[in-house]
C-alpha cells in the first residue's frame, strides 16, 4: 500500500503540487516573519522622535547654564533614534498625524531647576515625554529605552556641571582661606593697635572719672530749680482740663458727618451697580440697532427682488387662476370619466360573479379529473401485474427451452449412434415426438396469451391517453377563464400553468411508454411466438437460434417491466398532482368569492366617488374665484412696492444715524462707569475715614482725658522729683565711686589684650597652611567625569544572540513546522485507502510513510533555506536534527487527530497551535507569563523544540535540558504513532475507512486497482 500511496500522488497532479507547496510553506512562513523583525533595534535611527526645546538659560555660580541647548547639541550627533528638532506646535501636529512615536519636551525651567541644587528646597528637572502607544507598542518601548539613556546622559551632564560648580567653590574656599589668613595677619596687626588703644582707653577712663566728679559738684543747684518746674506743670494740667470739656461737641459733629458720608457712599454704590446694567443695555441697544440697520440694509437691497418676486407672484397667480379655470371647465369630463369607471367596475363585478358561479363547475371537473386519474393508476397497476405474469411465462419458456436443448442434444447423439442400435433409435424417436408435441402445445398457448396481452395494453394505453387529454383540456379551459376574468391572484394562475406543464410532460411520457410497450408486443413477442411454432419442423437445426430468441424475449420483457414501472410512477405523480389540484379547488372558490366581494366594494367606492364629484366641482369653482381675488390683491401689492422701497430706504438711513449715536454713547459708557467707580471709591474712602475718625473720637476724648490726667500726674511727678533730688545727688556720688573702680581695672584689660594678640598670630599661621592645601587640589575634566559618573558596566556574553531575528527564530521555525503539518493534513486526503483489500497496518504504514517524507522534506528545506538567507547556526547537525524530529512529531500528532476525529480533530490541532503560541515560551520568559500558561508549558512539544533550536543556533542551553527535549519530542511522536495505529484499526473494523467531512478534494476517490 505504500507504493500505491506514492502512485496516487504521482497520478493526481493537484495532490502532487499541493504536497510540494506544503513543503515550502514553513520556510516561506519563517522567512517572511523573521525578515520583518530581523534586527529592529539595529535601525532605531529611523524611528521618528520629536524634540521640543523650551529651555531658557540661567546664570549659575557666575556662569551660563543652558542644559537644554547642550542636550540638543548632543542629540544632533546621536544616531540611536531619529531625532526631529521641532517647535511645540509642529510636535503636537505631528503626534496627531501619527508622524512621531514620541515627543520629548525640555520645559522652559529645565536649566532653572538644575540651578537649585544648593537651595533649601531644590526642584528636580522634569524631562517630559509623550508617547502614542496605539501607533506601535514596540516603538514606544524602544523610545522608552532611548529616553532612559538620554535621561542618564542628562544626569551625567548636569552632575558634571554640579561637580564643576563644587570644585569651583572649593577653589573659592581656598582663595577665601588664603584671604582669611591674610585677614588674620591684619587682625594681628590690628590687635597691636588695639593694645595701643587700650592704653588710650585707660587714659580716657581717668578723664571720665574726672567728669563724673565734676557732675557731682553740679547736681547740687537742682534743689532750687525743681519747684519752678512743678509750678509750670500745674498750669499745663489746667489747660488740658478745659480741652477735655470740649471733646463732647467734637464727637457729635464727627458722627453726623460720618452718617452723611455713608448716605453719599450708598447712593454712589447704587449708581455704580447700575452702570454695569447701563453699559450692558447700551451695548445691547447699540448691537440691536446695528442688527436693525443691517437688516434694513438687507431689506433695502432685497426690495428690488421683492418687487420682481411680487410681479412673478402676480403672474404666477394669474397662471394659477387660468389653470383653475381650465380645471373648472374639465370637471364635467372628470365626472363623466368617474361614471364610466363606476360602470366598468360594475362590469368587472358582474364578470367576477360569473366566475364565482363557474368555480363549482371547476371543482366538479377537478373531482372528475381525480377520478379518471385513479382509474388510469388502477389500469396501470393491472398492466404491471400482467406484465409480471408475462415475465414469469417467459422465464418458464426459457426453462423449457433449456430442457429442449438437452433433449435435442440427446436426440443428435442417438442419431449419431444410429448404427449402434435400432431399438435405442426407436425409443429416442418416441421421446422426441412426445417432447415436440408438448413444445408445440406450449408455443400455441404462448401466441394466444401474447395477442391477448397486446390488446389489453393497447386498450389501457388508449384509456390513459384519453383521460390525460381530457384533464389537459379541462385545465386549459379553466386557465383561460381565470386569465380572462381576473388578475387578482397571479400565484393561482401560475400554479395552473405549472400543473398544465406537468400534465403535458406526463401525457408525453405515458404515450411514449404505451407506444413502446405496444411496439414491443406487436413487433417482438407475437412474431417470435409464431416463429417458434413454425420452427418446430427444423428443431434440430434451430435449437441454438430458439435459445437466443428466448433470451431476447426475456430482455424485451425486462424492458416492458421497466417501462411499466415508469408508467406507474408517472401515473402516481399525475394522481398526486390531481389530488393537490382537488385540494386547492375549494381555495380557488374562496378566492373567487373574496374577489367578487372586493369587486363589490370597489364598485361601491366608485359610486361614492361619483357622488362626490359635484362637491369637487363646486370646490374647484370656489378655488378659481379665490385665485382671482388673490391675483387682484397681488396686483395691488405690486403697485405699492415703490412706496415700500422708498420707506425702507428712509428707515435704513435713520437707523444708521441711530446706530452711530448709540455707538458713540456706547464708547463713552466705560468713561462714565470708570468715573462713577472712582467717585464711589473716593466716597467710600471718605466714609471710611470719617467712620475711622468717628470711631477714634472716643479715643481722642479719652486721650485728652488721659492727657489731662497725665498733666496732673506730671505735676505730681515733678513734686515727687523735687522731693527726690537728694536721692539723685546720692546716685551721682555712687557713679563717681564706680568710675574710680573702672580706672582701677585697666591693668587687667591690658593683660587680656596681650593674650588675644598672641592667639591671632597662631590663627593666621593655621589658615595660611590650610589655604595652601586647598589650593593645591588639581581639577581636570576627568575629575569632573569621575564625580558625575563614578561607575561603569562591563558586559560579558555567556551566549551571544546577534539580533531579534536570531532570538525569534526558534519560536518561528517551530511554529512554521507545526503549521506546515497542519496544512498538509488539511489538503491531503488522509483517510483515503489506496488499496481496498489491504490491512489496517498496511494502511497505517502507507500514511505515516507519506507523512514522514513530507515532514522530513519540510524540515530540511526550511533549515537549509533559512540558513542561506542569513541565519547563523552554531551547531548545524543539532539544528537539522531538531527540525526533523519536531516536524515528524507535529505531522504524526495532527495526523492522529485528523484520522481519529476528522474535521473536529483538525480543529483540535488548531487549538493546540493556539495554546502553543502562548504557552511555549517563544517570546517572553515563562516567569513573566500568567499561571495558566506556566501550567501547560511542560506538556507542549513546542516548548522543547524551541529550547533545542535555541541551543543549536546560539548555544547556552544546558546539555541535560537539550537531552530532555529530544526525549520528550520523540515520546510525543511515538505516542502519536501508537494512537494513530489503534485509530486506523478501529476505523477499518467499523468500516469508516475513506469517509471524510472535507470537501471534494478531500473525499475518497475510486479505489485504485
Amino acid at each position: 500500500m505504500i507504493k500505491d500511496e506514492f502512485k496516487f500522488i504521482g497520478k493526481n497532479k493537484l495532490i502532487l503540487v499541493s504536497v510540494l507547496v506544503i513543503i515550502l510553506i514553513p520556510f516561506l512562513y519563517s522567512i517572511f516573519f523573521l525578515k520583518s523583525v530581523w534586527d529592529p533595534y539595529g535601525d532605531t535611527q529611523n524611528l521618528p522622535v520629536a524634540v521640543v526645546n523650551l529651555d531658557q538659560p540661567v546664570t549659575y555660580q557666575g556662569k551660563k547654564l543652558n542644559v537644554g541647548e547642550q542636550t540638543v547639541n548632543k542629540l544632533k550627533n546621536n544616531k540611536k533614534l531619529g531625532w526631529h528638532f521641532v517647535s511645540k506646535a509642529q510636535a503636537d501636529k505631528g503626534m496627531k498625524a501619527n508622524k512621531y512615536y514620541t515627543v520629548i519636551t525640555l520645559p522652559k525651567d529645565f536649566s532653572k531647576n538644575a540651578a537649585t541644587i544648593l537651595d533649601e528646597h531644590p526642584r528636580k528637572m522634569d524631562l517630559k515625554y509623550q508617547t502614542n502607544d496605539s501607533l506601535n507598542y514596540i516603538g514606544q518601548v524602544i523610545s522608552g529605552i532611548g529616553l532612559n539613556a538620554l535621561n542618564s546622559e542628562i544626569r551625567a551632564n548636569v552632575t558634571n556641571a554640579y561637580a564643576s560648580a563644587v570644585f569651583d567653590q572649593i577653589k573659592t574656599i581656598g582663595k577665601g582661606m588664603k584671604n582669611a589668613a591674610d585677614a588674620a595677619t591684619q587682625i594681628d596687626e590690628g590687635q597691636v593697635k588695639l593694645d595701643d588703644g587700650i592704653d588710650q582707653y585707660t587714659v580716657a577712663v581717668s578723664q571720665v572719672n574726672d567728669g563724673i566728679q565734676t557732675m557731682k559738684v553740679k547736681v547740687s543747684p537742682m534743689s532750687s530749680q525743681i519747684p519752678q518746674l512743678a509750678s509750670g506743670a500745674n498750669q499745663v494740667a489746667s489747660g488740658l482740663q478745659t480741652l477735655n470739656g470740649s471733646t463732647t461737641q467734637l464727637a457729635s459733629g464727627v458722627g453726623q458727618l460720618a452718617n452723611g458720608s455713608n448716605q453719599v457712599t450708598n447712593g454712589l454704590g447704587t449708581l455704580q451697580s447700575k452702570t454695569g446694567t447701563l453699559s450692558s443695555g447700551v451695548g445691547q441697544l447699540a448691537s440691536g440697532s446695528n442688527q436693525v440697520t443691517s437688516g434694513l440694509g438687507t431689506l433695502q437691497s432685497k426690495t428690488g427682488t421683492l418687487s420682481s418676486g411680487v410681479g412673478q407672484l402676480a403672474s404666477g397667480s394669474n397662471q394659477v387662476t387660468s389653470g383653475l379655470g381650465t380645471l373648472q371647465s374639465k370637471t364635467g369630463t372628470l365626472s363623466s370619466g368617474v361614471g364610466q369607471l363606476a360602470s366598468g367596475s360594475n362590469q368587472v363585478t358582474s364578470g367576477l360573479g360569473t366566475l364565482q358561479s363557474k368555480t363549482g363547475t371547476l371543482s366538479s371537473g377537478v373531482g372528475q379529473l381525480a377520478t379518471g386519474s385513479n382509474q388510469v393508476t388502477n389500469g396501470l397497476g393491472t398492466l404491471q401485474t400482467e406484465s409480471g405474469q408475462l415475465a414469469n411465462g417467459i422465464t418458464q419458456l426459457q426453462t423449457g427451452s433449456a430442457s429442449l436443448t438437452t433433449g435435442v442434444k440427446n436426440y443428435t447423439d442417438g442419431v449419431t449412434s444410429l448404427s449402434k442400435g435400432i431399438d435405442q433409435l426407436a425409443g429416442s424417436t418416441g421421446s422426441l415426438a412426445t417432447d415436440t408435441n408438448s413444445l408445440a402445445t406450449g408455443s400455441s398457448d404462448l401466441t394466444n396469451g401474447l395477442q391477448q396481452l397486446s390488446g389489453s395494453v393497447d386498450s389501457q394505453n388508449k384509456q390513459a391517453v384519453e383521460s390525460a387529454a381530457k384533464l389537459q383540456e379541462s385545465l386549459t379551459k379553466y386557465e383561460a377563464t381565470l386569465k380572462a376574468k381576473t388578475n387578482q391572484d397571479p400565484d393561482l394562475v401560475a400554479g395552473f400553468e405549472q400543473l398544465e406543464t406537468n400534465i403535458n410532460a406526463l401525457m408525453t411520457q405515458t404515450e411514449s411508454s404505451g407506444t413502446s410497450l405496444s411496439t414491443t408486443l406487436n413487433q417482438k413477442l407475437i412474431p417470435g411466438s409464431k416463429k417458434v411454432s413454425d420452427g418446430l419442423t427444423t428443431l434440430n437445426q434451430r435449437v441454438p437460434t430458439l435459445t437466443a430468441a428466448i433470451t431476447g424475449l426475456q430482455n424485451g420483457a425486462t424492458k416492458i417491466i421497466s417501462n411499466n414501472d415508469q408508467l406507474v410512477t408517472g401515473t402516481n405523480s399525475l394522481n398526486s398532482g390531481i389530488n393537490q389540484l382537488a385540494t386547492k379547488a375549494p381555495s380557488l372558490v374562496d378566492g373567487v368569492s373574496q374577489l367578487y366581494s372586493g369587486s363589490g366594494k370597489v364598485s361601491g367606492g366608485l359610486s361614492t366617488l361619483n357622488g362626490q364629484i359635484p362637491t369637487l366641482t363646486n370646490g374647484v369653482s370656489q378655488l378659481y374665484s379665490g385665485s382671482g381675488q388673490v391675483s387682484g390683491g397681488l396686483n395691488t401689492l405690486n403697485g405699492q412696492i415703490p412706496t415700500l422701497t422708498n420707506g425702507v430706504s428712509q428707515l435704513y438711513s435713520g437707523s444708521s444715524q441711530v446706530s452711530g449715536g448709540l455707538t458713540s454713547l456706547n464708547g463713552q459708557i466705560p468713561t462714565l462707569t470708570n468715573g462713577v467707580s472712582q467717585l464711589y471709591s473716593g466716597s467710600s474712602q471718605v466714609s471710611g475715614g470719617l467712620s475711622t475718625l468717628n470711631g477714634q473720637v472716643p479715643t481722642l476724648t479719652n486721650g485728652v482725658s488721659q492727657l489731662a490726667n497725665g498733666a496732673g500726674q506730671v505735676a505730681n511727678g515733678v513734686g515727687q522729683l523735687n522731693a527726690n533730688v537728694p536721692t539723685l545727688v546720692s546716685g551721682v556720688n555712687q557713679l563717681a565711686d564706680g568710675t574710680s573702680q573702672i580706672t582701677a581695672q585697666s591693668g587687667t584689660l591690658k593683660s587680656g589684650s596681650t593674650q588675644l594678640k598672641n592667639g591671632d598670630k597662631k590663627f593666621a599661621k593655621t589658615l595660611s597652611s590650610s589655604a595652601k592645601k586647598v589650593n593645591g587640589i588639581t581639577v581636570t575634566s576627568d575629575t569632573k567625569k569621575m564625580f558625575a559618573a563614578p561607575t561603569k558596566m562591563s558586559h560579558k556574553h555567556y551566549s551571544y544572540v546577534p539580533n531579534y531575528g536570531h532570538a525569534l527564530a526558534p519560536y518561528v521555525l517551530s511554529l512554521a513546522l507545526y503549521v506546515g503539518a497542519l496544512v498538509f493534513n488539511f489538503a491531503y486526503p488522509i483517510r483515503k485507502v489506496s488499496k481496498a483489500d489491504g490491512t489496517a497496518t498496511q494502511w497505517f504504514f502507507s500514511k505515516i510513510t507519506i507523512g514522514a517524507v513530507v515532514a522530513v522534506a519540510t524540515a530540511i528545506v526550511e533549515a537549509t533555506l533559512i540558513m542561506a538567507v542569513g541565519l547563523n547556526v552554531d551547531h548545524v547537525g543539532q539544528f537539522y536534527l531538531t527540525a526533523i524530529l519536531f516536524s515528524l512529531t507535529s505531522m504524526y500528532l495532527i495526523m492522529f487527530l485528523s484520522m481519529a476525529f476528522d474535521n473536529p480533530g483538525r480543529f483540535l490541532a488548531m487549538v493546540g497551535l493556539m495554546l502553543q503560541l502562548g504557552g511555549s515560551g517563544g517570546t517572553f520568559p515563562m516567569e513573566l507569563t500568567n499561571q495558566f500558561y506556566n501550567i501547560i508549558h511542560p506538556f507542549l512539544p513546542m516548548s522543547y523544540s524551541i529550547m533545542n533550536f535555541r541551543n543549536a543556533i546560539t548555544s547556552g542551553i544546558a546539555s541535560n535540558t537539550v537531552t530532555l527535549g529530544y526525549i520528550v519530542i520523540i515520546a510525543f511522536a511515538l505516542g502519536s504513532l501508537l494512537l494513530l495505529w489503534i485509530t486506523m484499526i478501529l476505523l477499518q473494523r467499523y468500516h469508516k475507512m475513506g469517509i471524510s467531512q472535507l470537501d471534494d478534494n478531500q473525499k475518497l476517490q475510486a479505489v485504485e486497482k
